[in-house]
This record gives structure tokens, C-alpha cells and sequence, in this order.
């Protein structure tokens, strides 16, 4: 009888899951060499298999909740700022409420709605002729003209067109992760095409 190959060895065993349960004891005899932990049985070895996919089902798990919960706060949040645009017939007014309200996210450290004006082309040069919006660090010169010197990463986005801009709406963060490119934005998006509108009718 010709010896059986690892191949075919693996695909019966696959075939067979029970084939072990119904022959203990073979399953008894057998012992796989670990380099670390000396002879570990076939058991131990699936139960310490079992306890790891465990793990990272859990850590899939947890961070899949943290993002939901995550997503309601944001979702929450820029339901307020839609209900702002109908209640504000000043700009001013509606910049000073949407900073109110975002600002009450515990990594938002500063929110501004700032009307256009040429100082900011090097800004929307720099980080929004590629896209409408940015997110990711920002650099000195970006925190003096939008922030404080203690803001580390930001959300901008252009109100408008490149070539005519009407407003930037700006996040920012004291904690250098917070914001990065690979962020879901949606719901911001949303917002900000409302506030496009709006910022037309109030011109």
C-alpha cells in the first residue's frame, strides 16, 4: 500500500470532522512538537486555536460597537446642525450656534464657519483644489489662520466652488488621530451641501 500523502491526510480529516471522536484512542497518541511550549496535545492545541479566534472575534466585535456608537454621536449631532439652518437668518448667528453644538463632542476642540475671503486661497490651494474637504494634520501656518496653537488634526471643508468659494467650515482636534483621510464623512457631506444652499439663499 502506497503511503498517503499530507494532502490526502488533510482532505480525509476535512471530510471527516468526527473521524478523531469516534477513534480516542488515537487521538490520545498523538503529540505535536511546539518550540516554545514542549509536547502539547491535539486538544490543547484546537482549544488554544478556539481561545484566539475568540479573542479576535471580540475585538472585531468591540470595535464594530465603538463605530456605531460613534456614528449615532455624529449622526446626532448634525441633525442639530440641519435644524440650525432654518432657525438662523444671520451668518454670524449660524456660525456661532454650530460651534456651540459641535463643540460639545469630547474631541472637537474647535468648530468655525468662516465667510471667504483671499487670505484663504493658499488654504484651499493647498488642501482643496483635489477634493472638497480635508482630513488629516495640519500644519502651523494652518492652525494660526483657522485655530488655536494647540489644535493638531482637522476636518475643512469648501463651501462652494474652487473658483468660487462662498465659506470654509472647519473641525479641529487637540488629538493628533482624530481626524485622518481614511474617516467616514458622510453625514458631514450631507450637512454641508445643506449649508451650500442655505449660505445661497442668505447671500
Amino acid at each position: 500500500m502506497s503511503e498517503l500523502s499530507t494532502e490526502q491526510v488533510i482532505d480525509y480529516l476535512q471530510q471527516h470532522p468526527d473521524f478523531l471522536t469516534h477513534h480516542p484512542e488515537l487521538l490520545a497518541q498523538l503529540e505535536l512538537q511546539q518550540q516554545t511550549q514542549g509536547a502539547t496535545s491535539l486538544v490543547h492545541i484546537q482549544q488554544r486555536q478556539l481561545r484566539e479566534h475568540n479573542t479576535l472575534l471580540k475585538s472585531q466585535i468591540d470595535a464594530m460597537s465603538k463605530h456605531a456608537t460613534q456614528n449615532e454621536l455624529v449622526y446626532r449631532l448634525f441633525s442639530q446642525c440641519h435644524r440650525q439652518l432654518w432657525s438662523n437668518y444671520d451668518f454670524n448667528a449660524l456660525a456661532s450656534n454650530l460651534r456651540h453644538i459641535i463643540c460639545t463632542s469630547p474631541n472637537i476642540s474647535d468648530c468655525k464657519l468662516i465667510k471667504y475671503t483671499p487670505q484663504y486661497d493658499v488654504l484651499i490651494e493647498h488642501r482643496l483644489t483635489n477634493s472638497a474637504h480635508y482630513l488629516g494634520r495640519i500644519n502651523q501656518q494652518e492652525r494660526i489662520l483657522l485655530f488655536s496653537d494647540t489644535t493638531q488634526s482637522a476636518a475643512v471643508y469648501l463651501i462652494g466652488e474652487v473658483k468660487n468659494p462662498i465659506a470654509i467650515l472647519a473641525f479641529g482636534s487637540n488629538d493628533p488621530n482624530h481626524f485622518e483621510p481614511t474617516q467616514d464623512n458622510l453625514f458631514v457631506l450631507d450637512f454641508v451641501q445643506a449649508l451650500q444652499l442655505r449660505l445661497l439663499e442668505l447671500a
